[in-house]
């Protein structure tokens, strides 16, 4: 079966959930093959919605990796390149249009309410419009996935999607799944945090998975950006208290903490706002790593051990140190004995027999 029967099998399949058509183009953007018959969606829409630039842009900086195309109103497209023998002579598929929520519909609604449309224009554009399916993440990311693979036979994960959108957007959301692993989904967090504690980045992998399962808290506000970026700054809170749980100090993980949800709450797409996530996740990794690079001591435990030696003339419970180093007394008490060889006790018995005097 060669590409093309595999791409054609592949849009029978998805067509079985959801109305989804397809697009395919040269590399300058003429048209090759669509199933799309309406007005809408006619051949030069990229050029008019200004998707065109946006793959153009991609492709020129080299990169290949499927993506998400946005334009206003919270519509997408999957975008996939078939790659040749030279990258300028790819083709580009797309598959769409689909909603990123079930808040879409209504938005547009209240779009066309700030133009004087006539009532057979409205009726004509809600017509087009009210048969786009809004489709959950964990679905489009994996139809991305696999029409990768069915144009390379090349396996990529989620965490290797672009998102791509028009510089009008101001909303955006893809749906939380109507259903749960919620078994899965703890299991995959509690990997996450642990590779979050120990600076892993292999996070990426992990992180796509949890994705696959769900796409954060099952609730409706309305508004598609607010949802988003209450999973970001869920996201930024697993992680920040992950790392200090990891040695890294909780001041500055704090003050990272502070300075991301700013961010977060400054972006006005979910384009934006997974370019945050990514410096954030990067960032935070690379501090639980500079902590315990030198000595193989975490730097929350090199500071107690520096805070015991200055205060040896007074009282340490460990309730103290542990609430200062931002762990339990249990966490605490097990990773100060890992990590120096002597209990909270014996350390500070040693300190001071050694001490002078």
């Amino acid at each position: 079966m060669d590409s093309s029967e595999k791409l054609s099998f592949f849009h029978e399949l998805i067509n079985c959930n959801y109305t989804l058509y397809c697009w395919e183009y040269d590399r300058n953007f003429a048209l090759v093959h669509t199933n799309y018959t309406e007005n809408l969606f006619a051949d030069g829409f990229l050029i008019y919605t200004g998707l065109s630039r946006l793959i153009d842009d991609y492709l020129s900086a080299g990169k290949t990796m499927p993506a998400f195309l946005e334009v206003p109103g919270n519509l997408l497209w999957i975008c996939g390149f078939e790659l040749r023998e030279a990258p300028p002579d790819c083709r580009i598929h797309l598959i769409g249009p689909f909603f990123s929520g079930r808040d879409s519909q209504p938005l547009v609604k209240k779009r066309m309410d700030t133009h004087n449309l006539s009532v057979k224009v409205r009726a004509a554009i809600m017509k087009n419009f009210e048969s786009i399916p809004a489709l959950p993440s964990n679905i489009a990311i994996q139809y991305a996935v696999m029409l990768h693979y069915c144009l390379n036979r090349d396996k990529v994960s989620g965490s290797d999607i672009a998102y791509l959108c028009t510089e009008e957007i101001t909303r955006r959301n893809i749906s939380s799944p109507d259903t749960h692993n919620y078994a899965g989904m703890w299991y995959a967090e509690q990997q996450l945090c642990k590779l979050f504690a120990d600076g892993n980045p292999d996070y990426k992998n992990i992180l796509s998975h949890s994705s696959s399962l769900n796409f954060g808290i099952k609730a409706e506000y309305g508004d598609a950006l607010r949802v988003h970026k209450n999973n970001s700054l869920i996201l930024l809170t697993l992680c920040s208290r992950s790392c200090i749980l990891g040695g890294l100090q909780p001041s500055i993980a704090y003050e990272l903490f502070d300075h991301y949800a700013q961010l977060i709450e400054k972006c006005t797409s979910m384009t934006a706002t997974a370019k945050i996530c990514d410096k954030m996740l990067e960032e935070y990794t690379t501090c639980v790593q500079e902590a315990s690079r030198q000595t193989g001591v975490s730097a929350s435990i090199e500071n107690s051990c520096k805070y015991i030696k200055a205060h040896l003339n007074s009282p340490l419970p460990l309730s103290e140190l542990a609430n200062r180093a931002g762990y339990t007394e249990y966490y605490f008490s097990h990773k100060f004995k890992k990590e120096t060889g002597d209990s909270v006790t014996d350390f500070i018995l040693k300190e001071k027999s050694n001490r002078p005097g």
